[in-house]
């Protein structure tokens, strides 16, 4: 029996390691694909935007290529469905709530300047943060990292009363791990720990809604309305510096 479980302990193990090893060679892929395909570097500060459509495009499309092959055609088994379970009156406001909390946090405990964002119109925030981002970093985390790890549902742990299965957690876990890349860009550690530490939560309510729903729909309502409450609170920060 003690062997059996140990088997069962090692495959999972396996089995995630080998799953997050496709998701970083997805991300491998993002970062080949802006070095091939980026213009000059002038054009790259006129066009910021174009920076995360290479990456963003070359992460879902890589994504898909490799759920095709794994499931032979078969998407929906990676949440590209259609549901009506989903709760707008709970998901929206818990993640603008927590969006707009991580927000103020970093702006004033860690006083960080998102320059990166600031270079955005209002436009192209919605197009390419709000929307595009979203939907193509949740096809890659809930869709592909945590469409392999299905199988491991039964293997998780109870968290006020809602149970956090093992893909639940990778995802989340690769998700915000995603983001100490920004350390690349001069960002200082406690903003980025702050943004990795909300992207972890944003990962397990979003891991959490397209395991119940077997949908990626409501995990990309989730990230897009997280990035609102980002957004909103961002402008009541400037707000507050003019007066």
């Amino acid at each position: 029996m003690t062997v059996f479980f140990k088997n069962q302990a090692v495959a999972a193990i396996v089995k995630v390691i080998i799953v997050l090893l496709l998701g970083f060679f997805v991300l491998i892929m993002t970062s080949a694909a802006l070095v091939f395909f980026s213009g000059p570097p002038e054009l790259m500060q006129v066009k910021p935007w174009l920076i995360g459509f290479i990456t963003h495009s070359t992460m879902v499309a890589v994504s898909i290529i490799i759920m095709l092959i794994l499931s032979k055609g078969k998407l929906n088994t990676y949440g590209f469905k259609i549901t009506k379970h989903v709760s707008l009156k709970r998901i929206i406001p818990l993640s603008l709530g927590i969006g707009f909390i991580g927000a103020l946090i970093g702006s004033f405990i860690f006083i960080e300047n998102s320059a990166s964002t600031e270079a955005f119109s209002f436009v192209q925030t919605v197009v390419f943060i709000w929307f595009y981002a979203s939907i193509c970093e949740e096809v890659l985390t809930r869709g592909l990292i945590q469409g392999l790890l299905k199988p491991l549902i039964k293997h998780g742990f109870f968290l006020f009363k809602l149970r956090i299965s093992l893909p639940i957690l990778v995802g989340a876990l690769f998700f915000a791990l995603m983001h100490m890349a920004l350390l690349t860009t001069g960002m200082n550690s406690g903003a980025v720990f702050n943004i990795v530490l909300f992207a972890f939560i944003l990962g397990i309510i979003a891991g959490y809604h397209r395991e119940k729903t077997g949908s990626l729909i409501p995990a990309v309502i989730v990230h897009i309305f997280f990035n609102v409450g980002g957004f909103c609170a961002g402008l009541l920060i400037q707000l507050f510096k003019t007066m």
